[in-house]
């Protein structure tokens, strides 16, 4: 049974840090610099974040089951043989991120009456 304001929808909530974050790994598959990256070029020049947040937030992300994780197998030699730990939005993340999308288009159309 459920109590008053409860819906039968999981909500899934994210801060505006793990939207980003996310809206950056649909349909790619990226390591944390490349995120970082990313995320200052679509930010006009200013960065996304910290490094150790970015790790916080994909944490968080893979908790939620948003985001996948893996160890890559490339050695780049520059990085002593470090391997890199790849991340992509699972099924799941992108229609997470989806529905944020359609919600802030309702609000954005929201006309008084």
């Amino acid at each position: 049974m459920m109590s008053r304001g409860e819906s039968e929808e999981t909500v899934i909530h994210l801060s505006r840090l793990e939207e980003d974050v996310l809206s950056l790994l649909v349909g790619r598959e990226l390591y944390s610099l490349t995120i970082l990256e990313a995320g200052q070029r679509a930010n006009g020049g200013r960065p996304l974040c910290r490094v150790g947040s970015l790790y916080h937030v994909l944490y968080r992300l893979e908790k939620k089951g948003l985001v996948r994780a893996w160890w890559g197998e490339d050695l780049p030699e520059e990085r002593l043989g470090a391997r890199r730990r790849y991340y992509t939005a699972t099924g799941l993340g992108a229609q997470v991120l989806a529905a944020y999308e359609q919600r802030r288009q309702q609000f954005a159309q929201w006309q008084p009456a």
